[in-house]
C-alpha cells in the first residue's frame, strides 16, 4: 500500500486542487504549496492526538463517520462542504492551537492566516478519509496510531527535519510569534522535499495501484 502522504496527494492533484484555490482566491501553485505543507501538519497533529488514548478515539471517529467515502468524490465534497465536519476534527486535534497552526502555515506557504484556517478545515475531513479508507482493511486503533508513526516516518525519511518544523507549535510553550520565526527559520529550507517523490507521475500511477490493489 503506498504511504497516506501520496494517496493523498494524488486524490487532490488537477481539479480538486483548483477548486480549493478558487475557495481560497489563491492561484493553483500557492494553493498546491500550501497543501503540500497542510497535510503533514495535520498527519503530524493526528499522530500527537492518538498518543492521549492509544488511538481509541480516532478509531471510533473512523468506525462511525470516516470510512473513507469522500475519496472516491472529492470534487463532490468540495461542492458541498459547510466547514462542519472540518472544524470538528480541528478543534480535536488542534484545539486551542489551531491559530499557531495558521500562523506556522501562513509563514510557511504565503497563505494568509484565515485562508490558512480554511485550508486546514477543509483537508482534515480528507485526511481522515485516507484514514478511514486503512480502517477498511481492518487496523483497529492501535494499528491506525501505528500507521501514522510509520507515516511520520516516510515524512522525515523524505524531508528530515520537515515535520518537527511543521508541527513544533503543538509542544510550544511561548505566545507563538517568537516560536513561529524559528521554526520556520529551522526547517523551511527542508520542505521541498516532501512531496518529490508523490509527485512524480511514475510514483503517482504506482501508488494509485497499489492503493486499489
Amino acid at each position: 500500500m503506498s504511504s497516506l502522504i501520496d494517496l493523498l496527494s494524488s486524490k487532490l492533484e488537477g481539479g480538486p486542487v483548483a477548486r480549493i484555490g478558487e475557495q481560497l482566491g489563491r492561484d493553483a501553485r500557492t494553493t498546491q504549496g500550501a497543501i503540500n505543507l497542510a497535510l503533514p501538519m495535520l498527519l503530524g497533529a493526528l499522530k500527537k492526538s492518538t498518543a492521549r488514548d492509544g488511538g481509541a478515539g480516532l478509531a471510533h471517529a473512523l468506525e462511525t463517520k470516516h470510512d473513507g467515502g469522500i475519496l472516491d468524490n472529492i470534487s463532490g465534497y468540495l461542492l458541498q462542504n459547510d466547514g462542519a465536519d472540518g472544524g470538528g476534527i480541528l478543534n480535536h486535534v488542534l484545539g486551542s492551537k489551531l491559530d499557531k497552526a495558521a500562523a506556522m502555515l501562513q509563514s510557511a506557504s504565503g497563505v494568509n492566516k484565515q485562508q490558512s484556517v480554511s485550508l486546514l478545515t477543509t483537508l482534515a475531513p480528507i485526511v481522515m478519509g485516507a484514514l478511514g479508507k486503512a480502517r477498511q482493511a481492518g487496523n483497529d486503533g492501535g494499528q491506525v496510531a501505528r500507521m501514522l508513526e510509520q507515516e511520520t516516518q516516510v515524512i522525515d525519511a523524505r524531508s528530515p527535519g520537515a515535520l518537527s518544523a511543521l508541527t513544533g507549535f503543538l509542544d510550544a510553550d511561548g505566545d507563538g510569534e517568537t516560536d513561529l520565526v524559528d521554526l520556520v527559520s529551522h526547517g523551511k529550507n527542508k520542505f521541498g522535499g516532501l512531496f518529490a517523490k508523490a509527485n512524480r507521475p511514475q510514483s503517482i500511477s504506482r501508488n494509485l495501484k497499489k492503493a486499489t490493489s
